[in-house]
């Protein structure tokens, strides 16, 4: 799956999961904390909701970086290119 086609997957789950619209969630920097109000029962909720959507673990450590829907889009490009055996450059934001 390719970036763009991820960070849309991405951005429709945390619309979701925060149960707000999807244009609230668009930005890639928009905070999870500071502007969808995520805490951290919402964090366990979004590692759920990643683990099945790619159908691999991920570790509770590897949110610990996240703190934007950039970040979150980044660590699905990341850990899908891991699960498809291909490499992905991000983008530093």
């Amino acid at each position: 799956m390719e970036r763009a086609q991820l960070e849309e997957r991405v951005i429709t789950l945390l619309a979701e999961a925060v149960v707000m619209p999807r244009e609230d969630v668009e930005d890639p920097r928009t905070n999870l904390r500071e502007d969808l109000g995520m805490d951290s029962m919402d964090y366990v909720d979004l590692i759920t909701v990643l683990e099945r959507e790619l159908g691999q673990h991920v570790e509770r450590e590897q949110l610990s970086w996240v703190r934007t829907v950039g970040d979150v889009v980044d660590l699905v490009c990341e850990l899908a290119a891991k699960r498809d055996g291909t490499e992905t450059s991000q983008a530093s934001s």
